[in-house]
C-alpha cells in the first residue's frame, strides 16, 4: 500500500499547480463491491477503487497527463495497488510528432504489452509513412506501482506505409531481455485495407527470430453485398503469453483454425451463423453458432463436438430501457456439456440480472444479481454493486 501512497502523494503535489489556472479532467471514478461465497462456505466482500483520469492544462493544449489505477482490498487480505497506465501524451502543432513517457499499453504490431518507458510516433510524406519507436521496460506482472528496471529491457520500432489511400503494410521488430538475456523477439508482417468499396482483408505474420520459425499467421476476408455480410478467417497460433487489454494476461495454446460465418439484416434484427472448426495438437473441434439480435440485446445457440466434449446450450443477453435512465439488464445460459478429462456428462445453468440507473448525468448506479449452478456449485449466489462517477470538470 506504500506504493499507492505515493502514486496519490504524486497526483496531490500535481494538482496545486492545475489549481492556479485554467485546466480540466475528465474520466471517471469508478467505486465496486463484490459479494460472493469463497471456497470455504464463507461469504466474502471484495472492494475496488478506481480511477481513470485526464488532465490537460490550457496553457499546454499539446499536452495532457493520462492515469488510470485501482486500489482494491480481497476479503480480509490487505490492500493492493493496480497501476494500468499512467503517462505524458505530448503532440507537435502538426502532429507530426507524438512522444508518450510513462506506463503505457502498446499493441504496435510485434510490439505488444503494458510497459514502462518512451514512445516516439512519427509522421512522414503527409502522413503515408509513419515510423513508431518504442524503449523502456516490462511492466511489473502484477501492474504493481515499480519499476523492473535493467532486469526486463523491452526495444522495438514498427514502420507503416500507405500504398493506397485504402491499403496499409506494416512491418515491425519487438525484442525484451531479462537478466541481459534475450527471452523474446519477435518481427511481424501486417497488411490490411478494402478493395471495390465492399471486400474488407486483413493479413498478419509473426515470426519468433530466437526459433527461427512462425509464430502466429492470420488472414482474415469480409464482404458486404446489402443487407449480407461473408467473412472467412484462417489463423494458426504457436504457444505464447498474450498481454489484450490492460487487465488480461493470458496464455494461448497451439492451433489452427478456419471461420466462416455470415449475417443478414431482417428489418431491425440481424440473424448470424458462425462455423468454427479449431485444430489442437491432441484433439480437433466443432462449433455451430447461431444468432439474432438487435439494438437491446442477443440470443443464441450453440452447438459443439470434439475438443473439450459434447456442448448443446443457448443463451440470451437483453439490455432494455424501461426509462430514458433507467436499463435492464438480463443475462442468462444453459449448457449441456460433457468433460473431456472425466467423461461425466453433466447440465450448467447461470443467470445475472441487474439494472443501471442514471439519476444525475454525472452518475450511473449498477447492480447485479449472478448465480450459476453446476456441479462444483450447487447454488452459487453472486451480487455486485457499482458506483460510476463522470468527470467533466473545467476550472474557471
Amino acid at each position: 500500500m506504500k506504493k499507492a501512497h505515493i502514486l496519490f502523494s504524486l497526483i496531490a503535489l500535481l494538482l496545486p499547480a492545475f489549481v492556479f489556472a485554467q485546466f480540466s479532467i475528465n474520466g471517471s471514478l469508478q467505486s465496486t463491491v463484490y459479494s460472493f461465497e469463497n471456497t470455504d462456505n464463507l461469504q466474502q466482500a471484495d472492494f475496488y477503487q478506481g480511477a481513470f483520469l485526464k488532465f490537460q492544462h490550457a496553457s499546454l493544449s499539446n499536452t495532457y497527463l493520462n492515469t488510470g489505477f485501482l486500489v482494491l482490498k480481497r476479503g480480509n487480505e490487505s490492500w493492493e495497488e493496480r497501476v494500468y497506465n499512467t503517462y505524458v501524451d505530448w503532440k507537435s502543432d502538426a502532429k507530426m510528432f507524438h512522444v508518450r513517457l510513462g506506463r503505457q499499453f502498446t499493441y504496435y504490431g510485434a510490439i505488444r504489452g503494458t510497459l514502462d518507458g518512451a514512445l516516439l510516433d512519427v509522421n512522414l510524406m503527409q502522413n503515408r509513412l509513419n515510423l513508431k519507436l518504442f524503449g523502456g521496460f516490462d511492466a511489473p506482472y502484477d501492474r504493481k506501482l515499480a519499476v523492473t528496471g535493467g532486469d526486463s529491457t523491452a526495444i522495438g520500432a514498427m514502420l507503416s506505409y500507405k500504398v493506397l489511400e485504402s491499403t496499409k503494410v506494416d512491418v515491425s521488430y519487438f525484442q525484451r531481455k531479462r537478466n541481459d538475456e534475450v527471452a523474446w523477439e519477435q518481427a511481424a508482417f501486417a497488411l490490411n485495407g478494402r478493395s471495390f468499396n465492399d471486400l474488407y482483408y486483413q493479413l498478419q505474420y509473426d515470426h519468433d527470430l530466437l526459433g527461427d520459425q512462425y509464430q502466429g499467421m492470420r488472414g482474415r476476408l469480409t464482404y458486404y453485398m446489402d443487407k449480407w455480410s461473408f467473412t472467412g478467417e484462417y489463423s494458426n497460433q504457436r504457444p505464447r503469453i498474450m498481454e489484450d487489454s490492460f487487465f488480461r494476461i493470458f496464455d494461448i495454446k497451439a492451433y489452427t483454425q478456419v471461420r466462416g460465418g455470415l449475417t443478414y439484416m431482417l428489418d431491425q434484427y440481424q440473424l448470424g451463423l458462425q462455423y468454427v472448426f479449431t485444430n489442437y495438437s491432441s484433439d480437433q473441434g466443432n462449433q455451430v453458432i447461431l444468432t439474432a439480435a438487435n439494438s437491446w440485446g442477443l440470443i443464441g445457440l450453440i452447438y459443439q463436438n470434439g475438443y473439450a466434449g459434447d456442448n448443446l446450450g443457448v443463451y440470451g443477453d437483453i439490455r432494455y430501457a424501461l426509462l430514458p435512465n433507467l436499463t435492464v439488464k438480463l443475462y442468462s445460459s444453459y449448457y449441456s456439456y460433457e468433460r473431456q478429462t472425466t467423461v461425466i456428462s453433466e447440465d450448467a445453468t447461470s443467470f445475472s440480472a441487474g439494472f443501471e440507473y442514471k439519476p444525475l448525468k454525472n452518475i450511473i448506479l449498477s447492480a447485479e444479481a449472478q448465480e450459476s449452478m453446476n456441479s462444483y456449485y450447487d447454488n452459487d449466489f453472486r451480487g455486485l454493486f457499482r458506483l460510476n462517477y463522470l468527470l467533466n470538470f473545467k476550472s474557471e
